[in-house]
């Protein structure tokens, strides 16, 4: 019988669906060990190619010993149904004999409640990826949050110790300069999952224009030029093509630049490190050279002539119609409904020029999945950390991925997951649902049966094959033309401390104003690419070199504990 919850207000925070996983007892297990973060803002999933630790054994439920409480506090989104009466939740109550009462804050008043709680010390027990990392450090200085380190070993936690031996960056990660973990993430260290950057091209459309997709920066020219003069969608219409889409605002998970920079050697817009250097990227060399090349694009039409002034949803819209011969996007599925329209895009290998011969695709070295934190109110944070080793597990990992086993839910005999194991590594995965009374997959899981993938931290590094045709397909996709060229252009475990990350904040925002206002111009051809010069100086005179002086800093002091 359910115990009464608190009072749950539910509100706005973005979506991000499934993922990979490992998979708990079913068919081939691999011995031990578990993409993307990704996850659309309509749906992602990516895998891993290790193995997933074992999960450690919970202990045995004390039926004449009342559960033990543990207050949680989510910044939860309005397509999630009631934490409360999430099956994950129940799951997790019933396997170590607690009562977990969540209360769900809304985005509206989130910003407001947080500061307040922490003032009061009206704290929960515990925090599920609802905290920013910086109030993290800050509050953990402060007092409120534990440090975990005493609560992690091989002993405490082994599934936890396991995937920070099996991944050192997560350790690096998740620690303080000073030593603390304040915040424990967990991992997708899946292969597809390390993706930084999704960038499609129509590759049917390829094959009729170059007879083969492009390799070098000046085939992928000809290529957006033969969008344009022909009439490749077929409507009859052979204006109304655009050969480059998308909005300058997307992220850089589907921005364009990123994989039009890596031909000039860049894998990311930002900040870089080569050859133990940290770049500004826009302020080098080669970057006057890419501007030049995204002018041309838009001086000929090639580029899309509304890409800096669109929103997001315009730019989608015309992905929905049809109309785009390259563009970045989640999946190539995601807006496009028709499948036999979707399957001609796939994800674009690098490409290669005479600024660059090497193929590089923008990768992570470490993706982020979930986030914990104690409060200094918790009474047990040992119970806690069990329950936070078990995520790390493989079944844990598939709960919080996927939900429950088919057959293992009361009234629900027919629905939930099974699991197949193809090799070690490999692992393919069905869920069914009751197709009858939810539009998805997804509205089934958000309504009863757990929150958007992300919450909790959990470790895989499997690589796993949906049932799901078209996410197999972009997850084959990424193997296939991304993961053989990952470059990591900047660890993230790389760390600023207090003092110098509120320097670089005084810095980095007229930087990167200014950067998207020149960059703009220069594309748009409101001033010539000729004035690069003159913009390298107007960062200077923004401070640009000490804020390459902190970021070094930072990165020596990481490299140094390699």
């Amino acid at each position: 019988m359910r115990r009464k919850k608190w009072y749950a207000s539910v509100l706005a925070v973005s979506m991000a669906a499934s993922l990979l996983s490992g998979c708990g007892n079913a068919g081939k297990e691999p011995e031990a060990g578990g993409s993307d973060g990704a996850s659309a803002e309509a749906s992602e999933a990516e895998e891993t190619s290790e193995e997933v630790s074992e999960p450690e054994e919970t202990p045995e439920e004390v039926p004449d010993e009342e559960p033990e409480v543990f207050k949680l506090t989510v910044h939860t989104s309005p397509s999630q149904g009631d934490w409360n009466d999430y099956w994950i939740i129940r799951h997790i109550e019933e396997l170590f004999h607690v009562d977990i009462q969540v209360e769900m804050v809304s985005e509206d008043i989130w910003n407001d409640k947080v500061p307040l709680m922490f003032a009061t010390e009206e704290l929960p027990d515990f925090f599920l990826s609802s905290l920013a990392e910086a109030d993290i450090t800050a509050y953990g200085k402060e007092g409120y949050l534990l440090d975990l380190n005493p609560y992690i070993s091989e002993e405490k936690t082994p599934n936890i110790w396991k995937a920070m031996e099996e991944a050192p960056a997560l350790r690096a990660a998740v620690t303080e300069l000073d030593g603390e973990i304040y915040g424990l993430n967990g991992a997708d260290m899946g292969d597809a999952g390390r993706a930084k950057n999704r960038f499609y091209i129509n590759y049917q459309w390829a094959e009729q224009i170059l007879g083969k997709q492009p390799e070098t920066l000046e085939e992928f020219y000809e290529y957006l030029k033969g969008v344009k003069e022909r009439d490749m969608n077929g409507n009859g219409d052979a204006t109304d093509e655009i050969p480059l889409g998308g909005c300058y605002g997307d992220s850089e998970t589907i921005h364009i630049f990123p994989h039009i920079l890596s031909a000039f050697g860049y894998t990311s817009r930002e900040i870089e490190v080569k050859d133990g250097k940290v770049l500004y990227v826009p302020a080098e060399e080669n970057y006057q050279h890419f501007l030049e090349f995204m002018h041309t694009l838009y001086a000929e039409g090639l580029l899309d002539n509304e890409y800096f002034s669109q929103s997001s949803d315009q730019a989608d819209a015309k992905d929905t119609n049809y109309l785009y011969g390259a563009c970045g996007s989640y999946a190539s599925w995601v807006r496009q409904p028709d499948e036999t329209i979707w399957r001609q895009y796939d994800i674009m290998e690098p490409l290669t020029s005479e600024y660059n011969d090497v193929k590089m695709a923008p990768a992570q070295d470490l993706n982020k999945v979930g986030n914990f934190v104690i409060t200094k109110k918790c009474q047990n944070p040992e119970k806690l950390m069990q329950i936070v080793d078990w995520c790390f597990s493989v079944d844990g990992c598939m709960a919080i991925s996927n939900g429950f086993e088919k057959g293992t839910v009361e009234g629900q005999e027919e629905y939930g997951y099974t699991c197949n194991w193809v090799d070690e590594k490999t692992v393919e995965v069905k869920v069914d649902y009751d197709e009858e009374k939810w539009d998805d997959l997804l509205s089934w899981r958000l309504a009863e049966v757990m929150p958007n993938w992300g919450y909790f931290p959990l470790y895989s590094n499997l690589n796993k094959v949906e049932d799901n045709e078209a996410q197999a397909y972009l997850e084959e996709g990424l193997r296939n033309h991304s993961v053989p060229y990952y470059h990591v252009g900047w660890p993230s475990s790389v760390k600023l401390s207090p003092e110098e990350a509120d320097e670089i904040a005084l810095i980095y925002t007229d930087i990167v104003s200014y950067t998207n206002e020149m960059v703009t111009k220069m594309i748009n051809g409101e001033i010539s690419t000729d004035e690069f010069a003159t913009f390298q100086d107007g960062l200077k005179d923004r401070k640009l070199e000490r804020m390459m002086e902190i970021y070094q800093t930072a990165y020596d002091r990481w490299s140094a504990n390699q």
